[in-house]
């Protein structure tokens, strides 16, 4: 959607409401995948221990928001990048560790963090055994509104190089 439209939306004050059933989404702990047509990205490098799948959450109406479902392998890590939007990450099994830039966190099931725009950040999975499964909400609908499909350009592509991959500790490659 154009940023014009996007506007005209809200300026506009129209309400696109979606039915209840299109709506909502809650996590089912024997089935952690959301169905493959929503699948964004998908990506294993196994030199950078990157192992990571991005689903985006069928929720309908939404025009600015984006929700996701970060799911990375044990003992893994999604790759080191950076975007136009912003995220805010919710842990719903496992615990992880986030670089933000230079700083790492530890979060654990329940915990609620966030990444501001054009942060470099990456999430490791500590546990041995089991997929984290994180719950990302962007405003990806506003920034690509503002700058085009851009989010393609900003991820490490399949066996490829991470730009921002360099040697560094085991929780976040910096640039």
């Amino acid at each position: 959607m154009s940023l014009e439209k996007l506007l005209n939306h809200i300026k506009q004050r129209e309400c696109q409401a979606p039915s209840i059933e299109t709506s909502r989404w809650t996590p089912n702990p024997t089935k952690r995948e959301v169905d493959d047509a929503a699948t964004l990205y998908r990506n294993c490098n196994s030199d950078l221990e990157i192992d990571f799948c991005v689903d985006r959450l069928p929720l309908a109406g939404l025009q600015v928001m984006d929700p996701r479902l970060v799911r990375i392998a044990p003992e893994s890590r999604n790759e080191c990048h950076r975007h136009a939007h912003e995220s805010i990450f919710v842990v719903f099994a496992e615990q992880a560790e986030l670089g933000l830039g230079a700083e790492v966190l530890s979060l654990k099931t329940g915990d609620v963090d966030c990444v501001s725009r054009w942060v470099v950040h990456q999430a490791f999975n500590t546990s041995s055994h089991e997929e984290l499964l994180m719950l990302a909400i962007t405003d990806f609908g506003l920034t690509s509104a503002v700058l085009g499909d851009y989010d393609h350009r900003t991820r490490l592509s399949v066996g490829g190089i991470d730009a921002f991959a360099v040697a560094g500790s085991n929780n976040l490659q910096t640039p």
